[in-house]
């Protein structure tokens, strides 16, 4: 009898959740200048802020709940470091073995910057949100959505399947995408995107100028680019299997069903688009 009393003991805890107390770390800096932050997470969702000049401020939260038997489970790993005017935040994963578990678990890594900011973000699985910044931005993630509004400077993105929502943007953009849609807007200077499956919609909005080559390219994803009636380029437009279709006031060199060859405005620097398989829109933002 003891054995099967041992085993119903041992389904109830297992049934039963399992909660723990909330987690927090918290950091702050006075800082120059410019600083450097550099967030590595796992899964966790970071969220960007902005804040006062000459101060950064951080806040990580673990919360989580399970429902089954967990062995040599641990707490998250927190580090906050800093050398010169460079800042580091690092969350990593708890780690621990597990026999038929649910896991519920929020972790959010809250950091608020200054204004003008050199920041690089690699993550594993979380999101990313962020706010309005000035300066040199790398956002980096594998699974997890990358969303931000109002960004100004150099911004590099790297995703294999998130999504990826940037609006607002004013500066120059690059993107390497794997799975995700990319969707962003804003002026640009430079624009060079590549991307596996995923789809592209791209609005260059009034005041962007191509002063050196554009490129957008898709192995077998839609692009649909968007860009101002003032724009002077030479666009160089080809799709392997999918459709062209074209609004705008261009003089075409070449022109059939899947290319299109023509100077804009008297023409200019490079404007090249090319997809595999994808269909092509070419249009005029408003």
């Amino acid at each position: 009898m003891r054995p099967i009393l041992l085993a119903g003991m041992a389904l109830a805890l297992a049934a039963a959740p399992v909660h723990a107390e909330p987690k927090v770390w918290s950091q702050e800096w006075t800082v120059e200048a410019r600083p450097t932050v550099r967030i590595r997470v796992d899964d966790a969702h970071v969220r960007v802020h902005r804040g006062p000049d000459g101060h950064i401020a951080s806040r990580v939260e673990y919360n989580a709940r399970h429902w089954g038997l967990m062995f040599g489970a641990g707490s998250p790993v927190v580090v906050f470091e800093r050398s010169g005017n460079e800042f580091k935040i690092q969350a990593r994963d708890a780690k621990g073995v597990s026999v038929g578990v649910n896991h519920e678990e929020r972790y959010v890594v809250d950091v608020t910057l200054p204004k003008n900011v050199v920041l690089e973000v690699r993550s594993g699985d979380g999101a990313l949100d962020c706010e309005a910044l000035e300066g040199k931005f790398t956002f980096e993630s594998g699974d997890g959505a990358i969303r931000g509004v109002g960004l100004k400077g150099e911004i590099m993105v790297v995703t294999g399947d998130g999504r990826v929502t940037l609006d607002s943007l004013d500066g120059s953009f690059s993107a390497r995408l794997g799975d995700g849609h990319l969707t962003t807007a804003g002026r640009f200077d430079m624009l060079d995107v590549r991307s596996g499956d995923g789809r592209q919609d791209v609005t260059a909005k009034p005041g962007s100028k191509v002063k050196s080559p554009w490129s957008l390219e898709s192995r077998d994803g839609a692009i649909a680019l968007h860009i101002p009636i003032d724009t002077a380029a030479l666009l160089d437009a080809r799709t392997g299997d999918g459709r062209l279709r074209v609004n705008l006031p261009i003089s075409a060199v070449g022109l059939d069903r899947n290319q299109l060859v023509g100077e804009l405005n008297g023409g200019g620097p490079l404007l090249r688009v090319r997809t595999k398989d994808g269909s092509l829109t070419l249009a005029l933002s408003e």
